[in-house]
């Protein structure tokens, strides 16, 4: 429930700044969005995901998807924030980036695999 009333309150305060001082309205909701992001991360998502992984251990990589979903998901909140405010190269920038950062974590854990598996086809020959 707080955290409807810290959006309300925002929300509140971004139509007061857009009618009284335009030109910082942009700057003001990009800070917001992410106290709001912050806010809600660490109350809601992190409790969450240690829930989620605790429930999950036994699975082998569900600690990576958890991690490439949630910086997925927080790189296109990011892209598509610039975009609305007319940063639309830079938002597909910083997703591609993301992609990239999820690709490289992945292929670490693909790396280790796959040298186990060469080990064991080293000892059949």
């Amino acid at each position: 429930m707080e955290i409807v009333i810290v959006a309300v309150v925002m929300l509140l305060l971004l139509l007061l700044i857009k009618e009284v001082i335009q030109p910082l309205h942009a700057l003001i909701s990009v800070m917001f969005s992410f106290l709001l992001f912050g806010m809600l991360f660490s109350t809601l998502l992190l409790p969450f995901a240690k829930q989620l992984l605790e429930t999950l251990a036994f699975l082998p990589y569900a600690k990576a998807i958890l991690i490439s979903a949630s910086m997925f998901y927080v790189g296109q909140w990011v892209a598509l924030l610039l975009a609305e405010h007319n940063y639309k190269v830079l938002g597909n920038i910083v997703f591609a980036a993301v992609k990239i950062v999820i690709l490289l974590y992945w292929f670490k854990e693909f790396l280790a695999v796959l040298q186990e598996v060469s080990a064991i086809l080293k000892r059949l020959n």
